[in-house]
């Protein structure tokens, strides 16, 4: 199943950049948190097509549903957390200026 070994490893990838993020970076914020809903609508999909991976594994449609809810929905949570600090970031500089972040 090397096509969801690449999901899986692209969700790690989310996860160690959302560990490593600094609530003063709101650019990044604002970037990781498109991407983490774009790649929790991927785990929608593969949600979706549950009984395709589940007859190429060993694994229940609804073990492999299961566990992409759990990702879907760290990626969401993840987002809307991204999404705050940049609106804080943004809100921060508009009023009080960019040397605030220097």
């Amino acid at each position: 199943m090397k096509e969801l070994s690449e999901d899986i490893e692209q969700y790690k990838g989310i996860i160690e950049d959302f560990k490593n993020l600094d609530s003063s970076d709101f650019a990044s914020a604002y970037t990781l948190s498109q991407v983490a809903l774009i790649t929790a609508d991927r785990w929608n999909e593969i949600m979706l097509n549950s009984v395709k991976y589940a007859k190429e594994t060993q694994y229940t449609k609804s073990e492999i549903t299961s566990y992409c809810y759990q990702k879907y929905k760290i990626l969401i949570k993840i987002h809307d957390i991204c999404r705050m600090i940049y609106r804080t970031g943004a809100y921060e500089i508009n009023n009080y200026g960019k040397d605030l972040w220097l």
